[in-house]
């Protein structure tokens, strides 16, 4: 028979402490990832074996290289410091002055890597489950054996099935691996050498039951606050893994005027099992942004609890933080608490309509209470929605006829009538670009010619057909679509015909999708009520699906 090596880099004394199981994986911009692949990210990403990509996305479908995965592996041990003064030209292939060459010549240099029979390494070929599988068995030590009649591999994968830490799925052991499956893989031989792989799977389910574990767990110890066992026998504790929601969270969508404050981002910030207090706090967004003036974390009451500054080390001028001296003295009990980001924007002398402003992650550093020692959350059951800096919005749609209307024929029929409510400010305009009408119920009548007016102006535009729903209102002039005094009511004409040989004719015309914002990652939906504010234009409106019912026609 024959022994695979068993080698490892350099080891380090440690002081063994507990992985984080915080859903970390929402710092990449391509987030949110299966929740097997979520626990994996997160696990490296805690312990600094990964970073993401440069354009901060982590792509876990895409295949890595033999050094990408050889760097990971190694930054993932506790055991094994790299340096650079590890690299050398180790392979043909391999110069020292490639970014990899400390970590494969290490390898190599501990005996568990080697190359190919042409003597290369080849460092950008494509890493496949049977290599991964050997080179983190010889990381961490595990005793590996193979029969000289058997696959090279075979050993390892003994090995990884023996220590449960091969991956659930089955995979052909050729196959190469994906980041996701990389980051799985690597995480639970982390894992299992902490002694944690059965809350590592746990956490592959679904990372809250873990927080909901931990909780159980002090809860079962009777380590709860005194202030919630005062006064009374304790003889059955229950609850969820995250409290719930206030009305104020979660965040939504939102036309910022400029000059306004408003919610951008909430999440539940659970403690590991403790009442904690905030120490700093940080926020990345994913598009730099001229029109923030400054930001808060606060709390469901709109609490401020900490104001947070550009960060100067940031290039990109993405990262807002709160160090000690901007942050309150505030307590997140052992339960957990919802807090959201509040965004000041500049006034509309400074600001500039149509800017994209997005939260990507938010996070921040935590004391238990009473200890010096601090470690991080990350806002899980999290809420980082899009929203569009403006000059004005629509604020309201409203049916401004009788529910039901007796049907009658006509050259010039008023077919609906809806009253568009908003606001903009001083000195800006609210107009109404486009409406798309719906039909939603059209039986035993014929209409044709349609055109578009309001209340207020004698003033009309041609509206067209799209297919047999649809009635497009373009290019709607400012005679029509101006709102003045808060609010235009827009009337669609059109000729009506009833065929008498069908019962009972019915007609009903809506105003039915409100759009979705369209950013950089979500190509977003164009709505039925478009319009401007004299300096930018939108497509949609914060406004529930359907936007109005019309009028039923019978």
């Amino acid at each position: 028979m024959k022994k695979a090596a068993i080698i490892i880099g350099l080891i380090l004394p440690l002081n063994v402490v507990a992985l984080e199981y915080r859903n970390l994986s929402l710092m990449y911009l391509d987030a949110p990832f299966t929740p097997a692949e979520s626990a994996g990210i997160s696990v490296l990403t805690s312990v600094g074996a990964i970073e993401g990509n440069p354009d901060g996305t982590f792509r876990p479908n895409r295949t890595l290289n033999r050094a990408e995965f050889l760097k990971i592996a190694l930054a993932s041990s506790p055991k094994v410091r790299v340096s650079s003064s590890d690299a050398a030209d180790c392979f043909p292939d391999v110069s020292k002055d490639e970014w990899f060459a400390k970590y494969i010549c290490l390898a190599k240099k501990r005996g568990m890597v080697s190359g190919y029979p042409d003597g290369e390494f080849k460092p950008g070929r494509s890493v496949n489950y049977a290599e991964a599988l050997k080179i983190l068995s010889e990381l961490y030590d595990y005793v590996a054996f193979s029969a000289d009649d058997e696959e090279w591999y075979a050993g390892y994968v003994r090995a990884a099935q023996f220590n449960k830490t091969a991956l659930p799925s089955s995979i052909k052991y050729d196959r190469s691996l994906t980041r996701g499956q990389m980051a799985r893989l690597a995480a639970a031989y982390r894992a299992h050498e902490e002694g944690e792989l059965e809350t590592y799977r746990l956490a592959e389910k679904n990372l809250n039951l873990v927080i909901a574990k931990e909780i159980a767990a002090r809860v079962s110890q009777k380590e709860v606050t005194e202030s919630a066992i005062e006064g009374a026998e304790v003889t059955e504790v229950t609850f969820s893994s995250a409290p719930s929601a206030p009305s104020i969270f979660p965040a939504t969508s939102h036309f910022l005027l400029l000059g306004s404050r408003n919610i951008i981002s909430s999440g539940n910030f659970q403690p590991r099992s403790e009442s904690v207090v905030v120490r700093n706090v940080t926020v990345k967004l994913r598009e730099e942004s001229k029109n923030v003036r400054s930001l808060f974390l606060v709390d469901e009451e709109g609490t401020r609890i900490a104001e947070l500054s550009p960060d100067t080390y940031d290039k990109y001028d993405r990262t807002w933080k709160a160090q000690a001296e901007a942050v309150s003295s505030y307590q997140i009990p052992f339960t957990g608490k919802y807090l959201g980001i509040e965004a000041v924007l500049q006034d509309v002398s400074i600001g500039v309509p149509e800017e994209l402003i997005q939260v990507k992650w938010m996070s921040m550093n935590v004391s238990p209470v009473g200890l010096d020692e601090s470690y991080q959350l990350i806002a899980s059951d999290i809420a980082y929605p899009a929203h569009q800096t403006a000059n004005a919005r629509i604020t309201a749609v409203h049916n401004n006829r009788p529910p039901i209307i007796d049907i009658g024929e006509g050259d010039s029929v008023l077919l609906s009538e809806f009253e568009i409510t908003g606001e903009h400010l001083d000195g800006k305009q609210l107009q109404l670009n486009h409406l798309t009408f719906t039909i939603a119920q059209k039986t035993g009548v014929l209409i044709s010619e349609f055109s578009l007016g309001a209340l207020h102006s004698t003033a009309t535009v041609a509206c067209s057909t799209e297919g047999v729903q649809i009635i497009n209102c373009l290019n709607i002039p400012a005679a029509v679509g101006m709102i003045e005094n808060g609010s235009v009511t827009v009337q669609l004409w059109g000729k009506l015909e009833i065929d008498d040989t069908v019962a009972n004719p019915v007609l009903q015309i809506d105003l039915q999708d409100p759009g979705r914002i369209s950013t950089s990652i979500e190509p977003g939906e164009m709505g039925h009520v478009r319009w401007n504010d004299g300096q930018g234009s939108y497509n949609w409106v914060e406004l529930p699906a359907p936007v109005a019912e019309g009028s039923i026609w019978k």
